[in-house]
């Protein structure tokens, strides 16, 4: 550099200029020269520890999305359902089905009830009779439809329908130009059946499609629901038909994919000895080994950058320490990696026995869960841990039980039942079948208190298939009437709880079935004797507004008739469960006599302290007091309570009580015991029941993935994480660089302009000096 300067002042003097600028850069950039290389290399040093520690990072969150598949408890839980034939039924199951096989026949698909009006109109604008139109659906009886100018022709009449809540769906059929009115109900099943009242001309309709419920049978138990999806038959599956097939049995088989778990383990082990390579190339001290090739290829970018660093030390270390030893929490031969066949080689790389490992997954997956996965269990069979979070600590933690969990259930509803009997039969699970009537079918039956043998009769039904339920109980009806004279007793099929039903007609007291012969299949069992139930004559509509732990208040109607005590509760249970804002709002209710057999309650199929029933508006029409909770008084239930105690204090459960289900307690992830975190936050359990007092201990472990989970996600935490706060640092060291290197330039900007200045003022002298040279020459060549 000095040479440098040293050989342009001479060339500059000798030509008598100066290159000002040039020189004061050449001096100013010598002035900073030393200060710049020491930041160059700080510089240098600390981004290529950054950009090694961030391909690190990216290669940890790779590795541990890895990990997280095996922490997950949900892999060793799931199930895997398979049906024999799809197209007949087919079937789900979630992580808590238990395993098992079941034989299942579809017998009868759910319908909703499709009628069609008899009356029939040239145009679909043809005017209809002016009126009210009352539509009811299965009991339920929905707000009357005034008919008057602006609607009274078909078109206008299914647009009023369509857009309110009627329950049914009203379309125009043209049938060869001839137009009638078709009513379909919104929900499927028995309990869908319509009815028209009110406008004459459009009460006289024909089924089109009957009513009727979904019936399978399942290992021999017939089943039957409203729908042809079965959710809550078996807990953990749903069997959904899809067709029909009498006669046959379709097998359905709940069971684990030990393949899915074990090739997640074996992926486990790959991807862990690739990032074990990964640290070896990061920590390496020469490359003496790579050729100049691999030296200039991406591959090896990083090769070496972390050679001696402290944080790759401590990142390995942490690493093979979290998959080392054995989990203290759980019990038992499977506590330890070396249990399923996984051991460290010599170099550090993990090695698995794969014949090991398949034999623990196909026999003892909870195990094997437990290994790898976070998960608690219970010493009491009626407390079942569901899940947890990343702040849940490994422990074991005594659970005491103050209070159980309750559901809102009113005072006892008072039903004021006469004398008169209904005698109900078996439900009828294959319709088809019950239209069929063989020779030889008979019943006997009984009217009175059975004193008196006249009012004993056997009757005989005749043989034949029948176009319908209904026809058959007309055929029914006729026996009776031959037997003990008309208007003594009703027989009818009930299309909502399919199954036939006698009653005795106004006064005529008690009635009962003492035994029947071929007719199984129309529910009347060969051996039963069916005794009469007590019926309520409901002789006006009865109407009450309800509000249901969190639903909109909804107005209820109950049709006149003659209930009995268990027809009322099925009644009431339905149109209150189906009214479709309380069905929108997920809630429902249970109605069942008490245990004199005289009263109903009502409960709401909720538990805890948001579950809540209010009852107002009642009309008490005649039979049934609603007097005894229409009060406005709102009745609720009890969320579970109790203590968990842990090494640091006890906390008290009943503040994290579910609102959807007052069962189960879901620990926040902020709770403290005192001034301290909890070692129970994010834990979340159920108590199902039980007595109060001690329960046991809630066990929580981590598993060896669940562990090293933890572990990577805690490298990369803010402000404390290992990893992070590194790159923090390093990037906090740059940036100083950066600033000093600004220091830098303005110091060089400065020198530049001070020596641009000196070598301008001497440039200035130079030139004096040259004039007055050039003046003196001139003048003494003169003289000469």
């Amino acid at each position: 550099m000095a040479n440098e300067i040293g050989s342009t002042l001479l060339n500059s003097i000798t030509n008598s200029t100066f290159d000002v600028g040039s020189m004061a850069k050449v001096l100013a950039e010598a002035d900073v020269a030393g200060q710049r290389s020491i930041v160059e290399r700080g510089t240098t040093r600390a981004t290529t520890e950054l950009d090694a520690l961030k391909y690190l990072e990216l290669n940890l969150q790779a590795f541990n999305s890895y990990v997280q598949d095996l922490s997950d408890p949900a892999l060793f839980n799931e199930k895997k359902a398979l049906s024999s034939n799809e197209s007949v039924i087919k079937v789900t199951a979630d992580e808590t089905a238990s395993l098992g096989s079941f034989s299942i026949e579809s017998k009868q698909l759910a319908q909703a009830h499709n009628i069609i009006t008899n009356s029939s109109y040239s145009s679909p604008y043809d005017t209809i009779a002016s009126g009210s139109l009352t539509i009811s659906v299965g009991g339920q009886v929905f707000e009357p439809i005034v008919i008057d100018a602006a609607n009274n022709n078909l078109d206008a009449l299914k647009r009023t329908i369509n857009s309110g809540d009627y329950g049914v769906t009203a379309s125009v059929i043209n049938n060869a130009g001839s137009y009638q009115m078709m009513f379909t109900s919104k929900q499927t099943g028995a309990a869908s059946e319509i009815s028209l009242s009110g406008i004459a001309e459009l009460e006289s309709f024909t089924t089109t499609a009957q009513a009727q419920d979904a019936v399978m049978v399942l290992n021999g138990l017939t089943i039957s629901n409203s729908s042809n999806t079965f959710n809550e038959v078996v807990e953990g599956v749903s069997f959904s038909l899809n067709s029909v097939a009498v006669g046959q049995t379709q097998s359905v088989n709940i069971s684990q994919d030990p393949s899915k778990v074990t090739d997640a383990v074996k992926s486990f082990v790959d991807v862990y000895n690739q990032m074990d390579t990964i640290l070896d190339e990061l920590a390496k001290y020469d490359t003496f080994d790579l050729t100049p090739e691999q030296l200039e290829s991406d591959q090896y970018k990083f090769y070496g950058d972390l050679a001696g660093n402290s944080t790759l030390r401590e990142v390995r270390s942490n690493i093979k320490s979290a998959l080392s030893g054995a989990i203290e929490e759980v019990s038992g031969n499977f506590n330890a990696l070396s249990s399923i066949g996984m051991k460290f080689t010599l170099d550090g790389q993990l090695e698995l026995d794969e014949s090991i490992l398949n034999s623990v997954a196909s026999n003892n997956m909870e195990a094997l869960g437990q290994l790898f996965a976070k998960g608690g269990t219970s010493s009491d069979g009626l407390v079942n841990v569901l899940s947890s979070s990343s702040k849940t600590q490994a422990g074991s933690y005594a659970l005491n039980i103050t209070q159980l969990a309750t559901r809102a259930t009113t005072d006892a509803m008072g039903v004021t039942l006469g004398t008169d009997e209904q005698v109900s039969l078996t439900r009828v699970t294959d319709n088809l079948a019950a239209l069929s009537v063989g020779s030889g079918a008979t019943f006997s039956l009984t009217l009175g208190d059975g004193s008196d043998p006249v009012n004993t009769k056997t009757l005989n039904i005749t043989q034949g298939s029948y176009a319908s339920l209904q026809d058959l109980a007309t055929e029914m009806q006729t026996q009776i009437d031959t037997g003990f004279g008309v208007g003594m007793m009703a027989v009818s099929f009930d299309t909502a709880q399919s199954r036939f039903e006698i009653k005795a007609a106004n006064l005529q007291g008690a009635v009962s079935l003492n035994s029947a012969t071929g007719l199984d299949a129309q529910g009347f069992k060969t051996g039963n004797v069916y005794t009469g139930q007590k019926m309520l004559d409901l002789t006006a509509a009865e109407s009450f507004d309800i509000k249901i732990d969190d639903s909109t208040t909804a107005n209820i109607s109950l049709a006149s008739g003659r209930y009995t005590l268990e027809d009322l509760a099925y009644q009431l249970t339905n149109n209150i469960n189906n009214n479709a804002d309380i069905k929108a709002s997920g809630n429902s209710v249970n109605i069942a006599a008490n245990a004199t057999g005289s009263n109903l309650v009502m409960t709401s199929n909720r538990y805890g302290g948001y579950s809540s029933l209010n009852i107002t508006g009642a009309t008490n029409a005649s039979g049934i007091n609603f007097g005894v909770v229409d009060t406005g008084t709102v009745k609720t239930g009890l969320s579970v309570d109790g203590t968990l105690t842990t090494a640091s204090g006890t906390i008290n459960i009943g503040a994290y009580a579910d609102q959807k289900d007052g069962r189960k307690i879901n620990i926040s992830d902020y709770a403290f015991i005192g001034a301290e975190p909890a070692e129970v936050r994010g834990l979340s359990f159920e108590v199902l029941g039980g007595n109060l007092g001690a329960r046991g201990e809630i066990t929580f472990a981590q598993g060896f993935a669940s562990r090293l989970e933890a572990m990577i996600n805690g490298f990369f935490e803010k402000d404390t994480g290992l990893i992070s706060r590194k790159t923090d640092s390093l990037s906090t060291k740059i940036d100083s660089y950066d600033e000093r290197n600004k220091t830098l330039d303005l110091r060089y900007e400065k020198m530049e302009m001070k020596y641009r200045l000196q070598f301008s003022m001497l440039q200035s002298i130079l030139s004096q000096s040259q004039s007055t040279r050039d003046s003196l020459t001139a003048q003494f060549s003169n003289n000469n």
